[in-house]
């Protein structure tokens, strides 16, 4: 998350994809390119580090099992690390419903990652995002080819209600909480200002007075994978027909980070993407 980066001069970063690494060193970061699935090496990395922000997992994977190593195993494995490493801080960004007992493979796998979190042993802060949008991101890459398409399409029955938040102000929050003297342990949510339906939404990206297709299930994935020319899962497309709220206290408010409104931060996303 370059924002992130931009924001703490000491920021140390392992990624798995190496097309990513100038752009962190450019802002200063130390990088570290590799595999992040053993715990003695990434234990190595985390050498004299303070804090760890995982951000490790999300929707975009090919499937079911493949939703739980990259959300709940990668979890443990930088636990382990932590704890290997003398790390004094974990950050762990999560998602809304999310639970053991979730009956959607994605929010079961951060569920159980949570539940591994705040039984480690370390000051750490689960954060539950309501949908993320920025450049990149498969919620909002999505909701843009869908906006996009001809009709446009809205996963869901387009009333569901969403808060979405600004990929900026959630590296504003996990900045706030990294340098916070004192522990912040527990579960916090956080939204976006402004709180719209899926229609709505459409109607920000595609302008006033579109018609749409609503389409949910099995169909949607389809019509997802079509759109993005990668493998989108039921999962992801039941989530994304999910309402997307936070469901703990606000981390925002607790922090003191500003948020930004909806409508400011998908005109300066979209700017970002225009110019490449």
């Amino acid at each position: 998350m370059p924002s992130l980066v931009a924001s703490n001069p000491q920021v140390r970063c392992a990624i798995r994809n190496p097309d990513r690494a100038d752009e962190l060193r450019a802002l200063g970061a130390k990088v570290t390119v590799g595999r992040l699935d053993e715990a003695d090496a990434l234990s190595e990395v985390l050498s004299g580090i303070e804090t760890v922000i995982h951000l490790v997992g999300g929707l975009g994977q090919p499937d079911d099992d493949a939703l739980l190593e990259a959300n709940h195993r990668s979890t443990l494995i930088a636990l382990e690390a932590a704890r290997s490493a003398g790390v004094a801080r974990f950050l762990f960004v999560s998602a809304p419903g999310a639970s053991v007992d979730a009956s959607n493979p994605y929010l079961r796998a951060k569920g159980l990652a949570e539940e591994a979190v705040s039984v480690a042993g370390l000051d750490h802060l689960i954060l539950r995002c309501a949908h993320v949008y920025g450049l990149g991101g498969l919620w909002f890459t999505s909701a843009v080819q869908c906006a996009t398409a001809s009709p446009p399409v809205v996963v869901g029955d387009g009333t569901q209600l969403l808060a979405p938040v600004l990929a900026d102000d959630v590296a504003a929050v996990l900045a706030a909480a990294d340098a916070r003297p004192e522990p912040l342990v527990g579960t916090y949510g956080l939204e976006g200002p402004d709180v719209v339906t899926a229609d709505e939404l459409l109607e920000l990206l595609a302008g006033a007075g579109v018609t749409s297709e609503h389409v949910v299930g099995e169909e949607a994935a389809a019509r997802l994978t079509a759109l993005l020319g990668i493998p989108v899962t039921r999962a992801a497309a039941d989530l994304f027909a999910m309402p997307s709220r936070a469901d703990a206290p606000d981390a925002a408010a607790a922090l003191g980070v500003p948020r930004s409104r909806l409508a400011d931060g998908i005109r300066s996303t979209l700017q970002r993407a225009a110019r490449g």
